[in-house]
């Protein structure tokens, strides 16, 4: 798997770049899989600015402890890193069944909002598409957009 083994990154990394002829500056992992220190070294060997896979797959709230991005530190060399954190608030199915999944997720903007925070939401692109799981959605996210942005 890329995330554990350097080389297959570098090379999924060199891929994209080939294909989009842009440099790869930010990542954020499939299922939010981290293995710490090794992933996020990794990523810092490469040349990776930014990650977004900091975040909860199963329930809202900021798995860094902060909606604040933040430099990894490294325990083990006792330094901060130039890897920027931007921990995620939510990942779009874990509202996808709750009734009031859009005044909950708009009083997390809010709290967020309050101490001058990001708010980061993981949204898949099956959730704009018309599968009855995900009916209405779509119609949500620009919503929450829109009130992010007041």
């Amino acid at each position: 798997m890329a995330l554990d083994d350097k080389e297959v990154l570098k090379e999924e990394k060199q891929r994209f770049e080939a294909i989009f002829n842009k440099p790869l500056m930010h990542t954020k992992n499939s299922f939010s899989k981290l293995k710490l220190p090794l992933v996020y070294r990794n990523l810092i060997d490469l040349e990776i600015t930014s990650d977004y896979t900091m975040g909860y797959v199963s329930e809202a709230g900021f798995r860094a402890g902060t909606c604040t991005p933040f430099y990894f530190y490294d325990l083990d060399y006792e330094m901060q890193t130039p890897l920027k954190i931007n921990s995620f608030c939510v990942l779009d199915y874990v509202f996808r069944n709750k009734i009031n999944a859009s005044a909950e997720i708009k009083s997390l903007i809010d709290a967020v909002k309050k101490v001058n925070g990001t708010f980061n939401l993981v949204v898949h692109n099956y959730t704009f598409s018309e599968d009855e799981q995900w009916k209405g959605w779509k119609k949500t996210y620009t919503e929450l957009l829109d009130y992010s942005n007041k």
